[in-house]
């Protein structure tokens, strides 16, 4: 038994008022001592501390049958540590105790899961608590009997094959599966209900999904679609030839998705966003997405675009919307959000959490230092802003890969318009046709200063003079 030893131990220094003492079976567990009470008293005067039983004397109680009584019961909780190693539970005080006592330990996962979730339904906000439930109810319906002593890397695996391969699940998905039982069997460990953590060597990972946003052009074509009001008006017919109004909640989708790119606020905080919440020029908002008791406030200066979709302009009731409709859910918004962007020529696939990226890259772009971005946004750490630099840096990194194309061996020549110095023959300019809208242009070369004027519409070079 590691780390385990078992005795019998007589307590002669507390004694009933009957003068009788206690005998206990003791446990030693990694340097803790716990001692299970016996309903077994004697007079400390019939005690052998060498057998650490009765004396067999005249007076003493029925010595043979007790102390074959106390042998029993330290064979009972020896052989109890052993099965508690042999099947992996937890050795712990409780487990042996509640094996000891003949009640039942319950090790199940699913259990234990909900058990530790609904402890933490007051600090976690209601769309986690859902989240988790709903991955809990995941792994219920693989294998509802988990006891939490099976999950080691073995197990982990098949769960993440079965999610994979059975299920067809991304692995975003898969990666929020397996962080729920991390979750829990951390949990689990730190209060040494099991004695190793199976993720200290399971790595599974997010995938690092490609960010899709709206570039400034294109947030431009959209403003100017949400101006001319194309929307309002629209009609559908259902299946009867009845027409209906539809054009409204196009309108509004539209204006909604216009106020998160231009100030990234999550939906849930927009559906919270009322007049109260605008002051000195700002928005200052009760982030809806932040722990509970780690409330963190949205503080967002308000911008010409900002207001011209913002429609504050009127005075309304504190607690009144700022928006001019009701924010539908995300799922509907989406459906919405995709007819709006064929209407400006955009097939990126978008939701409305793209809003949020956009107002990221558009401002980074714009200049604005990734900290402010940061905190705007409300972020918790910049790294994750940091995301949205590395997109700036690789447009970066596409723009100024042009350069490379200055190399001849690079360049389509059908494409591109080539200048020669008509003296010494070296090439003096290369651009793209269509850039440049003169019919000539008057040069100088570079390598022996030769004066001339060059055609576009002929591709002709024409020497006007040589430098002194």
């Amino acid at each position: 038994m590691a780390n385990a030893t078992v005795s019998i131990y007589f307590d002669k220094s507390f004694t009933k008022k009957n003068g009788l003492s206690r005998f206990y079976i003791q446990v030693i567990l990694n340097r803790k001592v716990k001692r299970i009470a016996l309903n077994l008293f004697i007079d400390p005067q019939y005690y052998n501390p060498k057998t650490k039983g009765i004396k067999e004397v005249k007076g003493a109680p029925n010595p043979r049958v007790n102390n074959l009584y106390l042998k029993e019961k330290q064979n009972e909780v020896e052989q109890i540590i052993i099965d508690l190693e042999r099947k992996k539970h937890a050795l712990t005080f409780t487990n042996i105790i509640n094996y000891f006592e003949n009640k039942k330990v319950n090790d199940s996962f699913i259990e234990f899961a909900r058990a530790k979730l609904i402890e933490e339904r007051n600090q976690i906000k209601k769309s986690h608590y859902e989240g988790l439930e709903l991955k809990i109810m995941l792994l219920e319906r693989y294998q509802p009997h988990l006891t939490i002593y099976e999950i080691d890397e073995s197990w982990l695996e098949t769960y993440r094959n079965y999610l994979i391969e059975t299920q067809n699940y991304k692995q975003n998905t898969v990666y929020g599966a397996l962080s729920m039982i991390r979750k829990f069997v951390t949990i689990a460990f730190k209060s040494s209900i099991i004695k190793s953590n199976p993720f200290t060597n399971f790595s599974f990972e997010k995938e690092d999904i490609e960010k899709s946003y709206l570039t400034l052009d294109e947030l431009d074509n959209l403003h100017k679609l949400y101006i001319s009001k194309h929307f309002l008006g629209m009609t559908k017919k259902d299946d009867r030839g009845k027409t209906y109004l539809v054009g409204d909640k196009h309108h509004e989708t539209l204006q909604h998705i216009l106020i998160s790119c231009y100030c990234g606020l999550r939906l849930s905080d927009l559906r919270n966003l009322r007049y109260k919440h605008i002051q000195e020029n700002m928005i200052i908002l009760p982030m809806g997405k932040s722990r509970k008791g780690k409330e963190k406030t949205l503080r967002i200066p308000l911008t010409e675009k900002l207001l011209s979709v913002l429609d504050i302009k009127e005075t309304k009731n504190p607690n009144d919307k700022v928006y001019a409709g009701f924010v539908r859910n995300s799922s509907d918004i989406n459906i919405i959000l995709r007819f709006i962007m064929k209407e400006i020529g955009v097939s990126k696939y978008l939701t409305f959490h793209s809003t949020r990226h956009t107002f990221a890259v558009s401002s980074l772009t714009l200049g604005m230092s990734i900290e402010t971005v940061s905190d705007i946004l409300g972020h918790n750490d910049l790294r994750t802003t940091q995301i949205y630099a590395k997109v700036i840096d690789d447009k970066r990194k596409e723009e100024m890969s042009k350069w490379n194309k200055l190399n001849n061996n690079q360049m389509d020549n059908s494409s591109h318009n080539q200048v020669v110095c008509p003296k010494c023959g070296n090439m003096v300019m290369l651009f793209e046709k269509g850039i440049i809208k003169l019919n000539k242009l008057s040069l100088e070369c570079q390598f022996c200063s030769t004066s001339f004027t060059y055609s576009l519409s002929k591709n002709l070079t024409i020497q006007l003079k040589k430098a002194l």
